[in-house]
């Protein structure tokens, strides 16, 4: 298993978890359930948008290792699109707070750099006195 393989997957469930939480607020607090709907939608769409992305990584990755000539996008307009559907979402029905809904969109992004901090100071944790 690839490193990219292994931060998705932590990721996933760390946004799995998250998902929970936020489902555990909209079913318990009446007031809190348009800004945890948004949260679970923006989150649900990040998440695609990180399995897309690590897709188009490997499949680009695969294609530069081939050395073949063949050129692949990176997939940025489909994963806009699912941001505007998310948004359209949001100005359609009152049930979801666009405010949210974006800050959920961030989600895997900020998991993922926080890993990634953790992992950075995890692996040079020994090397500190060496130097």
């Amino acid at each position: 298993m690839n490193d990219l393989t292994a931060y998705m997957k932590t990721v996933s469930r760390a946004a799995m978890f998250f998902l929970a939480i936020c489902l555990l607020v909209w079913a318990l607090v009446p007031q809190a359930k348009p800004y945890a709907a948004g949260l679970v939608l923006g989150t649900v769409i990040s998440l695609i948008n990180a399995r897309l992305l690590g897709a188009k990584i490997q499949a680009i990755t695969r294609l530069v290792m081939e050395n073949t000539g063949k050129r692949i996008n990176s997939g940025f307009i489909s994963r806009a699109c699912m941001a505007l559907i998310g948004t359209m979402i949001c100005v359609k029905f009152p049930q979801f707070d666009l405010i949210s809904m974006i800050i959920g969109l961030f989600f895997v992004q900020m998991a993922t750099l926080l890993m990634g901090i953790l992992s950075y100071f995890k692996t040079n944790k020994g090397m500190r006195g060496k130097g």
